[in-house]
Parts: structure tokens; sequence; C-alpha cells
């Protein structure tokens, strides 16, 4: 059977997450393999406690350590990291041999998550080439699933993606990426939106789209629940109340009513206008907030 990390939102199997540069995969990627280290919680899903080898081949060791800092990793976490070095050396390119080394060091050290930050890093050909993405990722999607394990490939989407969230057809290159893999997830960060969108579709979990939102003081994502709804915070629901007690009334007004800070206010307030539980109008020169 399947072994679910954070039920509904990952299984075993062979996984790419896909994003565009600095949208944050290495960050989700990290709170993923620190919630199954330490058994915790990932975008508010259940992690049971188990191994994870990541292979951060990007990030010096300098910058990863001040983000596990910030995402406050404890001491001895079953966390095992490969570096550039480290995979040049024991590992190699995953299309010439390195995929079967690297399937063969998961099963016999029982890791039940793997991450490799980043796949063009890991494999030196041409990803366009179908051929070629399948001997390098075909080794991997054979032990995940013998092995009930996550493997979790950092890649990146295409430049002209479009509006609709389709990790299919916008993950970049070869067909045969898109193929392999069990599960596929884009990252993507919504025009003029404070959230990005987490869609991730595959053969085993149910496809779906979830608004994130990252919280910079703790370094990770936190879920904002599906596309088209809405988590309703303690400082969403104030603006609500404060909106039933003022009635129509500003930005400014609002601010003073529930104590908060104004540059936050107004992108909650954005939030609740977008799912419609708040209207806004122009008053003369004055923007007016009440609710829907």
């Amino acid at each position: 059977s399947l072994r679910r990390i954070g039920r509904g939102f990952i299984v075993s199997g062979l996984c790419i997450l896909g994003g565009r540069p600095k949208v944050g995969k290495s960050w989700l990627s990290l709170q993923i393999a620190q919630a199954v280290g330490a058994g915790g919680k990932a975008l508010g899903y259940d992690v049971p406690q188990g191994k994870a080898l990541v292979l951060a081949l990007e990030d010096p060791r300098r910058s990863r350590q001040a983000r596990m800092r910030m995402q406050s990793w404890p001491l001895g976490s079953p966390v095992e990291f490969v570096t550039i070095g480290g995979f040049l050396d024991n590992l190699g390119d995953l299309r010439n041999g390195g995929g079967a080394k690297l399937a063969r060091k998961i099963e016999a050290e029982d890791f039940t998550l793997c991450v490799v930050d980043t796949l063009s890093r890991s494999v030196n050909g041409d990803q366009n080439d179908v051929s070629e993405m399948t001997a390098a990722l075909t080794p991997l999607a054979d032990i995940a699933g013998r092995l009930n394990v996550a493997i979790v490939l950092i890649d990146h989407l295409r430049k002209n993606i479009g509006e609709h969230f389709d990790a299919v057809a916008d993950i970049l290159g070869s067909t045969a990426k898109a193929a392999v893999p069990d599960t596929l997830w884009a990252l993507y960060r919504r025009k003029g939106k404070a959230v990005a969108v987490l869609a991730v579709t595959g053969r085993d979990v149910v496809p779906q789209q979830l608004e994130l939102a990252f919280d910079q003081m703790t370094g990770c994502w936190q879920s904002e629940g599906r596309v088209g709804t809405l988590k309703m915070t303690e400082n969403r629901q104030a603006i609500l109340d404060a909106l039933l007690d003022l009635g129509p009334c500003s930005e400014r007004d609002i601010t003073a009513a529930v104590g908060q800070d104004r540059g936050n206010t107004y992108k909650r307030l954005q939030d609740l206008v977008s799912t419609g539980q708040v209207r806004k109008k122009r008053d003369g020169g004055v923007v007016q907030y009440m609710l829907a």
C-alpha cells in the first residue's frame, strides 16, 4: 500500500516539484524534509516520522544552514545532506548510472523521502530528449514504487505559462519528465496576489490547487486552503467583525479598529475581497470597504 506523507498531499513514488526561479521551491522541500525527520506537519498535514535524504546541489552550505535555523530544525534530525561535491564523487549524473546508485543508497539506508535539488544539476543531458530523461528517471521511479519511498525532484517551469496552473503542461523540457513521475507539483506566484498556488496532480492523489502564503518569520509555507476558499484566520475574522460594527469605512478606519499593521490589513482586505466576503467601492476620493 502507499505510504502517504501528508495525507492527500504527497504519496510514495516519484514526484517533480516545478516552479520559476526564486519562487520558494527549496524552502518548501526543506520544510517537508524537516517534517519527515521530526515527524511533524507540512502544509497542515500530519507527516509520519522517517529518514530523509536531501541532495542539496545548488545552495551553499551556509545559506542552507541559515534557512534551517529559520525553520527551527531540531538537533539530530535524521536528515542526510549531500552537497554537489559528494554527489559528483559518489553518485554522478542520474542518466549515466547515477540514478541506479541513488536508488541503491535509498534502499540500503531505508530513507522514506529523498529530495533532489535540482534535477538540472543532477542530469547533464538534454532535458528535451525523451530517451535521456526516461533513462534518468526510470530507476528512481522503480525504486520509489517498490520501496514506498517519496522521491521529489526540484525542477523548473517553462517561461510562457498560462493562467490555468497546469503542472503537466508547464514542467520544463521533455514530455517524458511529466510522463514518468507519479505526482507533479507546480508552484506559481500569482500576479498581484499575496499568495502562491501549488497545483498537485498525479496517479494516486486527488488533483487540487492549494493557496500558500510564505511566512517570513519561520521560513515556511502555510496552507490557506484550496483555491477559491480562504482560511479564516483570527486577523481576517477581526476585520470582518470590525466591518460589522463600523459599516462601510476606509482602510485607515479598519486598521485603527483592529490594531493590525496597515500593510497586512490591506493584504487581508484584498484577500477577503477576492473571495467575495468583502466589497469595496470608491466614494469620492476614498475607497470604502463593507461586508458583502
